[in-house]
């Protein structure tokens, strides 16, 4: 274990500060599932939408940005659940809102995991003192009145300014950060977790890993820094971004926080774009939005092997082997988004499904 400077939270402080806002429960999933060209703070601090805030006495909603946004067709790691909902444009210098979570006390790992997309980076600065970060949990700093960073994303431009670097540190001090040795291409798709093991005070940050419900090794941790003090007492996930030289433009989608590996990297429909499949594929579904039921069709008239469903968290709700019929039976879902995995002797599709 590292030996830092352990800065316990003022609790009675910071419980009168949560007290006013919604704790969310883990395992969280944001899809952002709202209307497009709405800004995520509507109005003054400590409104917007879904269970998003802006801490203490920040005053917000003035900015266009965050925006929600159409999603993108994400390209993501194989066997990453698909993508539900809309998503949300990020521009440098606007509101930094939070998610608030259960407190993570001063022991266990606390995990979260996103998808995002450089678009834009012409007005951003290179060199590592540029680098800004984008992504954080955070605790409550002795003062009340703001949060201490904790497992801070960095990016920083490289190059003639089509790539960039990704780093993780411990606090928003860019003296700490651990880089990644790769370089990422803008306008290409990444899927990120970040852990914070809080006992041990190190984070840790996985780029594009593989899904198969095992946690591999870690594309970078923060083991070398002895500097930072333990972060206990964390509370939020916060998006942060910085100045438009520190921040490129970035669309971020498919926030997910819990306490284990499997609950921030859901496995089940192929993490494809819907039209991408229907175009490859001889297998379809109708009527979709559905109510009762819902028939396969094959276009080659191959046999079906077998219809998997799965809720939008990744988790498998109802799965026929070899069905007898092509209508299948959905009166027991309740409405909501759901993906279907068909398979017959030929290929395999998944398809978004609509419970009306």
């Amino acid at each position: 274990m590292k030996t830092k400077l352990l800065f316990l939270a003022l609790a009675s402080l910071a419980g009168s500060q949560l007290s006013a806002q919604t704790v969310n429960t883990l395992p969280l999933y944001e899809p952002f599932n709202y209307t497009v060209g709405d800004k995520l703070i509507t109005a003054a601090a400590n409104t917007g939408l879904g269970n998003w805030y802006l801490p203490y006495t920040a005053a917000g909603g003035t900015s266009s940005d965050p925006l929600i946004t159409a999603t993108p067709t994400w390209s993501l790691p194989t066997n990453l659940t698909a993508a539900t909902g809309q998503a949300l444009q990020l521009v440098g210098g606007s509101d930094d809102p939070v998610l608030y979570i259960p407190n993570q006390g001063s022991a266990g790992t606390i995990y979260s995991s996103f998808v995002f997309r450089v678009t834009d980076q012409t007005a951003t600065s290179t060199g590592t003192s540029n680098a800004g970060f984008f992504y954080s949990f955070g605790k409550v700093a002795s003062s009340n009145t703001a949060f201490n960073y904790v497992s801070a994303v960095y990016i920083n431009k490289t190059g003639t300014g089509t790539t960039f670097n990704l780093g993780i540190a411990e606090t928003n001090s860019t003296g700490v950060i651990t880089y990644s040795s790769a370089s990422y291409n803008v306008n290409t798709d990444y899927f990120v977790v970040i852990s914070y093991d809080i006992a041990n005070s190190t984070s840790y940050m996985w780029i594009n890993p593989v899904t198969n419900g095992t946690q591999p090794a870690e594309t970078v941790n923060t083991s070398t820094d002895t500097s930072t003090s333990q972060r206990t007492d964390i509370v939020v996930v916060r998006i942060s971004k910085e100045s438009n030289a520190k921040t490129p433009n970035i669309t971020l989608d498919e926030v997910r926080v819990g306490n284990t590996w499997a609950s921030v990297t859901p496995t089940g429909p192929l993490a494809t774009s819907e039209s991408s499949i229907k175009s490859q594929s001889s297998l379809s579904i109708y009527p979709n939005p559905a109510k009762e039921y819902f028939v396969v069709e094959s276009k080659n008239n191959s046999p079906i092997k077998s219809v998997a469903i799965y809720s939008s968290e990744g988790k498998l709700v109802k799965q026929i082997e070899n069905p007898k019929s092509k209508q299948i039976n959905i009166s027991g879902l309740s409405k909501g988004v759901y993906f279907v995995k068909i398979a017959d002797e030929k290929s395999e599709v998944s398809q978004k499904l609509i419970v009306d």
